[in-house]
């Protein structure tokens, strides 16, 4: 890779797109924090027993939405391209990239030698026929989008693809690391939603819809000395007192997306490590745009002042996290324009409530008790929003059903978003109105999809940030969804567990963990 290219990846980085003051995005909040990464050489063997609040959604790592879900795709699959503690891009299934033809053109040289669990080898073919996959409307899959603004993928011998875009995108070998850009072979991607088969350090085992997941150790992957557990058990407890004492009593060994009530009591917890991280996480309130009676951006932006956003936080996430803005980029990130702190006022909304003829409303708010704290978040907009007139009636339902019935279809709802890594995906794929992300569909102000298109071929810093920030505060007046805060990554593990790093991206990779005896 040239100094050029090194130069162009230097800006999708933390240093970059979450620089400045986010840096330290990975440091832990407070001394709980620190992972547990132990002395001594590691030890081969063991079940690690994982535990997270709801069942995965899909097995298919181009469909998964839930965090579940997408950790068992990072385990079972990989992409060409990974994140190293700094976030900058580090080869996975590709060995080194170079950007052509001003970065509309990406070129992949593939690692050779690896191979899927079901013995072929894995090859050119299998990557462009998995973009190919990924990109088929028919299929409605959660990765259209994964690879970038593809225009086409196209084999060039057996371990070289070449990716051209429809537009520039200086993001490239970051943004193939992204959740979804996973690769599967050629003659499995009937089965991927059955009986996937990656290149991943662990195999499918068993799956039981809506309980749990089974992985075993690959015998033959291709990173020689991992993984050193011998499988992986994926369990489903949604309930807090549940969940601790599944951990105290050695039922499980690892308590991942953990809500703040159930972190508190085991910090003091003996033979446990409790954690509490910084990251881009957050929860959205949708007005979905395309739906009444938020079709009227003057109503999207009324919501906007409901919530108290700082009394939210304390009782939500008992201070585990940031005040946010209704921007999916957090407080201090290098991009962030000096907007003022959007904060509740009730006249406000009323009187744009009453500017876009709205005079009397009642509306269902959806969420998911097995995505916490939604509940929280969506009976503190009924109670305020009562006192300006609006009837919010909270349904609380299970998370598979939000996922078929609500995600998309209703006007108002509240979902959960996890860090991304690059622009393209933190702005360029929510905000834009084509991209799968803006599920209304619609352009935010007149003029927002073109600074988007621009702001993601850019590759200067400056440049980009200007950019960037005019597209901010258009999304910060007229967007669907209202950020009220970030929220730490709150998990607990045995302290048998070793070398556990809280993920800082959402899903987990348990490759370099083990159990000590």
């Amino acid at each position: 890779m040239s100094a050029r290219d090194r130069d162009h990846l230097s800006i999708v980085t933390r240093r970059g797109i979450l620089g400045g003051a986010t840096a330290a995005a990975g440091a832990i909040a407070g001394p709980i924090g620190r992972a547990s990464a132990q002395a001594g050489a590691p030890r081969k063997g063991g079940t690690l027993r994982v535990n997270y609040p709801g069942p995965p959604d899909s097995i298919d790592p181009h469909l998964a939405l839930s965090l579940p879900g997408q950790t068992i795709a990072g385990l079972v699959f990989e992409g060409l391209t990974d994140v190293d503690a700094k976030d900058l891009p580090v080869p996975r299934l590709a060995t080194s990239w170079q950007a052509e033809n001003g970065a509309r053109e990406w070129v992949f040289e593939l690692r050779q030698g690896v191979r899927f669990h079901h013995g072929t080898e894995m090859t050119s073919r299998d990557v462009v026929a998995t973009i190919e996959r990924s990109e088929d409307r028919s299929l409605s899959l959660r990765s259209r989008g994964a690879f970038g603004p593809l225009k086409e993928a196209r084999a060039e011998g057996p371990h070289r693809v070449r990716i051209v875009l429809t537009q520039p995108c200086s993001e490239m070998p970051a943004l193939l690391a992204n959740r979804w850009a996973k690769i599967a072979a050629h003659d499995q991607l009937a089965t991927l939603p059955t009986r996937p088969s990656g290149t991943g350090p662990f195999m499918l085992k068993e799956f039981q819809p809506g309980v749990g997941v089974q992985l075993e150790r690959h015998p033959s992957y291709w990173m020689p000395d991992r993984p050193y557990l011998d499988g992986i058990r994926i369990t489903a407890i949604s309930e807090s007192i549940a969940q601790q004492s599944a951990l105290r009593g050695n039922t499980v060994d690892l308590l991942e997306m953990l809500a703040s009530e159930a972190l508190l009591p085991l910090r003091r917890a003996p033979n446990v490590n409790a954690h509490s991280v910084t990251v881009g996480q957050y929860y959205a309130i949708f007005t979905q745009s395309s739906l009444e009676p938020f079709t009227n951006p003057k109503v999207r932006e009324a919501f906007k002042y409901i919530l108290n956003r700082r009394p939210l936080l304390m009782s939500s996430l008992l201070g585990e996290g940031s005040v946010a803005n209704d921007l999916t980029l957090p407080p201090g990130n290098a991009y962030v324009p000096p907007i003022p702190q959007r904060d509740q006022d009730l006249p406000r909304a009323q009187r744009l409530l009453a500017e876009a003829g709205v005079r009397s409303l009642a509306i269902e708010c959806f969420c998911s008790s097995e995505r916490q704290p939604s509940p929280k978040i969506a009976l503190a907009l009924k109670e305020e929003a009562a006192k300006i007139g609006v009837t919010v009636t909270v349904r609380d339902i299970p998370y598979t059903e939000y996922v078929a019935t609500v995600a998309r279809k209703k006007p108002l709802y509240i979902s959960q978003w996890n860090d991304r890594l690059t622009l393209y995906e933190s702005l360029y794929q929510i905000y834009h109105s084509k991209q799968p992300f803006n599920y209304g569909g619609t352009e935010v102000e007149p003029g927002t999809d073109a600074l988007l298109e621009n702001l993601i071929a850019e590759v200067d810093f400056e440049k980009r940030k200007a950019l960037a920030a005019q597209a901010m505060e258009r999304i910060h007046r007229s967007s669907e969804r209202i950020i009220p805060f970030f929220m730490n990554y709150m998990c607990a593990a045995s302290t048998r567990v070793q070398n556990y790093r809280p993920p800082l991206h959402g899903a987990a990779d348990y490759r370099d963990v083990w159990l000590s005896a």
